[in-house]
């Protein structure tokens, strides 16, 4: 039996440390500026908004619309993730509007065809690049098409 315990315990301590020793994540998170110029099509899906910031997307041209909407020292951000059918993130980033309260900003993305899109209305520091814990509503999915 306590050959067996001690079996176990070799076997879930070798597992975990190979989990530990993979990164956390594949790929690499974009950083993306959103700008003042507009979405041509206007039709887009938001995501629930939070206190601080709307997160949309528009498949028909990959755009993120992100508006700031509280006057807070802090940027609103479109955290978003593309994804296969098994849930794998291909590719990710953040979309930022660091131009303050009330202000709404565009950015066009490349995004591939007939994958999931996922994502979230959240608040962060433009200058770190750091999405404040906690601030993040629920995510949206989509599939882009």
């Amino acid at each position: 039996m306590k050959k067996s315990r001690i079996a176990t315990l070799v076997l879930a301590a070798g597992a975990f440390t190979a989990l530990a020793t993979v990164p956390a994540q594949a790929w690499t998170t974009e950083q993306d500026l959103a700008g003042t110029t507009p979405n041509p099509s206007g039709v887009s899906d938001c995501a629930p908004d939070t206190s601080g910031a709307r997160a949309c997307f528009d498949m028909y041209g990959d755009w993120f619309i992100v508006r700031d909407k509280t006057k807070d020292g802090y940027s609103a951000v479109a955290l978003w993730r593309l994804k296969d059918a098994n849930g794998s993130v291909m590719r990710g980033g953040n979309v930022w509007n660091k131009d303050g309260a009330g202000t709404l900003r565009w950015k066009n993305k490349d995004l591939a065809e007939e994958y999931y899109v996922d994502w979230a209305a959240c608040v962060g520091d433009w200058a770190t690049k750091e999405i404040l814990e906690g601030s993040c509503g629920p995510m949206r999915r989509i599939i882009n098409n």
